[in-house]
């Protein structure tokens, strides 16, 4: 082999390794924010300053909290409109005032070792996990006086540049982007044919849901958008997340981020 030849053959391999270590990353590396859902969820009460909590120790980058309003004005963190599911109350959330949804327990219902848990505002959420964590605000309400309730809580107890606004309209996105223009924005999109009209919003990452993946185009419609990859997950096994992977995500969401972390790192190496 001559020394001409040997040096090319050289440089092809260095620089096709290098292609490689781009190209064929393993999957689970791509995946840069791991959201607790409701908190971790999986155990403990979702929504909860126990769920939040748990979602920093066990290393998650953000947690995901849905946001309401009370009677009386005040954002708490809740999924449900009503109260029945997640405390040992009933009625609507927007019927009720702060002060009566504090008297409730937002925790026996998970597991009775968590008595005493209560439904907290968005303001003591902001406030623990401020230098720490991620926020993902899935914006459960929407128009002009609720946005700016949530602008401006942000502005005073949380950090804008650590806010993912999860806004569920184009315009909603638009709004957000005049309120609060350090934070990222996550488009909870209804359906499919929302992907463009999103981005053009200025969305920075859309989110699929698993069943939707049937459709291969949609994938591909995000990244033309020129937005990231957001994909809802539960139980954060193996067996659920590997065929994830094969989308590539920038972004995954569990009930159990820790286990979603073990798994990506197992995934990944």
């Amino acid at each position: 082999m001559s020394p001409r030849f040997s040096f090319r053959l050289g440089c092809c391999l260095v620089f096709g390794l290098l292609n490689l270590s781009v190209a064929d990353e393993p999957p689970a590396r791509a995946v840069k924010q791991i959201v607790a859902h409701r908190g971790s969820s999986a155990d403990r009460p979702e929504n909860t300053l126990a769920s939040t909590r748990r979602a920093i120790e066990v290393g998650a980058t953000a947690v995901e909290v849905d946001v309401r309003t009370t009677k009386d004005g005040v954002l708490v963190l809740s999924h449900d409109a009503t109260l029945d599911h997640a405390t040992n109350g009933s009625g609507k959330i927007n019927d009720k005032t702060l002060a009566e949804i504090q008297q409730l327990d937002a925790g026996t219902k998970f597991n009775p070792k968590f008595a005493g848990e209560r439904v907290p505002t968005l303001a003591q959420v902001l406030t623990l996990c401020k230098d720490k964590i991620d926020v993902l605000l899935d914006l459960k309400e929407n128009g002009d006086d609720y946005d700016r309730k949530v602008a401006d809580l942000v502005k005073t107890h949380g950090d804008p540049k650590r806010i993912i606004v999860g806004a569920r309209s184009a315009e909603q996105a638009q709004r957000f982007r005049k309120l609060l223009p350090q934070s990222r924005q996550l488009g909870l999109i209804e359906k499919p044919e929302e992907i463009e009209a999103y981005a053009a919003a200025g969305v920075e990452m859309i989110r699929l849901w698993p069943k939707w993946l049937t459709d291969t185009s949609l994938v591909n419609r995000v990244r033309q958008a020129g937005v990231k990859l957001h994909l809802n997950g539960t139980t954060g096994t193996a067996a659920e997340i590997a065929p994830l992977l094969k989308h590539r995500p920038d972004s995954l969401s569990s009930d159990d981020p820790a286990r979603l972390i073990a798994t990506l790192t197992a995934l990944g190496q």
